[in-house]
């Protein structure tokens, strides 16, 4: 059909094994992916994510579901379409793969040659210009050994893109390579995916380039799960551990981070505007990655019981973990108030405002008893 999305994923389920041991891997999945979208796909091992990037790439053969891809259903066409519809997508594997008897631009070659293209008319310009788009012009003639992990990786995505994929699939492309590497290596596939217009599907376990997806799809347990879920579930994981280990950096943090949540909202409404700003202050000020800052925005909007812009606080039954969280909160906001000796009508306003802001009942401390 025209305009079709490249990638189109429905109703997929897959079983490794037989009989008893027959295991389901991926269950009811469906997505869709665009020309020039970026899809980065996450989760724990053994999730699937493998699994469904193969099954995208034609290397594995759909067993429930439909996979369509370049707008062929995979499940219904022929070998020989089959091939030719590999030979549009570009293939970006953990490890490079390069053939070491072979030289940089042979390695190159190999793959205009495997895509089926019979005339070699410009195929020494289109090596050079894919190697000069990675950064790689000047080692077209050397031999896999004399290059560095992160050049290797480099030349294993100019061999990828040099036909000019309809469609990019990488699996834990910079597993192999230290940050700065890494970082070159998405980088560089992001401004050549959407130069080229491809769709993009990368693999990964590695948090620190996952801004460059214009999306991104959490498999766990085969399904594909709601990434707020899974964000929260790894930042109360990380926050636990903050805790037990760092427990002085744990609520210095805390407290900053709800000093910045408490005045933005104050109007019991935090806009993205405001939260931009509180990333930048975490940063600046405290020295935090935006990995770590995310985290204990995380930890002050959870105790303030405010999880989104526009929703209301929530309100957690008596005796939860989350009720208990609010009211320690509310004992040493009576705590500072009476660490001067005496509290004031403003502190007192101030603390009955907060307590109206998360739903729960204001309990006396001794020093306002006594006030």
């Amino acid at each position: 059909m025209a305009g079709a999305s490249p990638i189109q994923v429905e109703n997929v389920s897959y079983f490794y094994g037989k009989g008893n041991l027959r295991k389901q891997i991926l269950f009811d999945v469906s997505t869709e992916i665009a020309a020039g979208e970026i899809i980065i796909l996450t989760g724990p091992s053994g999730s699937g994510k493998t699994t469904l990037l193969t099954l995208i790439g034609a290397l594995r053969s759909c067993q429930e579901g439909v996979v369509r891809v370049l707008e062929q259903d995979l499940s219904a066409v022929s070998e020989s379409a089959l091939v030719k519809v590999r030979r549009r997508i570009g293939y970006i594997f953990q490890q490079h793969n390069l053939l070491a008897s072979l030289s940089v631009a042979q390695n190159i070659q190999m793959a205009l040659e495997l895509c089926g293209e019979r005339s070699r008319k410009g195929w020494n310009e289109r090596i050079e210009t894919v190697l000069s788009h990675v950064g790689m012009a000047d080692h077209m003639y050397k031999m896999p050994d004399q290059l560095s992990g992160g050049q290797k990786q480099r030349i294993g995505i100019a061999r990828a893109l040099v036909h000019h994929p309809s469609i990019i699939l990488a699996d834990e492309p910079t597993a192999s390579l230290d940050k700065h590497s890494g970082r070159d290596v998405v980088e560089l596939i992001q401004r050549l995916a959407k130069e080229e217009g491809a769709a993009v599907v990368l693999v990964t376990h590695d948090n620190r380039i996952l801004d460059i997806a214009d999306r991104i799809l959490h498999l766990e347990d085969g399904r594909i799960k709601n990434l707020m879920d899974a964000v929260g579930d790894d930042a109360g994981r990380l926050l636990n551990i903050m805790a037990r280990f760092e427990p002085d950096t744990y609520t210095e943090l805390a407290a900053f981070a709800l000093a910045l949540t408490r005045v933005a909202s104050a109007d019991q409404h935090i806009n993205e505007e405001e939260n931009i700003a509180i990333r930048r202050i975490l940063h600046e000020v405290s020295g935090l990655s935006e990995g770590e800052a995310e985290l204990v925005m995380h930890l002050s909007h959870s105790m303030l019981g405010i999880h989104g812009a526009t929703q209301e606080p929530v309100i957690h039954e008596p005796g939860s973990e989350g009720y208990q969280r609010q009211q320690q909160l509310l004992e040493s906001l009576h705590a500072v108030a009476a660490a001067d000796g005496q509290v004031s009508p403003d502190e007192v306003a101030e603390i009955d405002r907060i307590a109206a802001e998360l739903g729960i009942t204001t309990r006396p401390t001794k020093a306002l008893k006594n006030e």
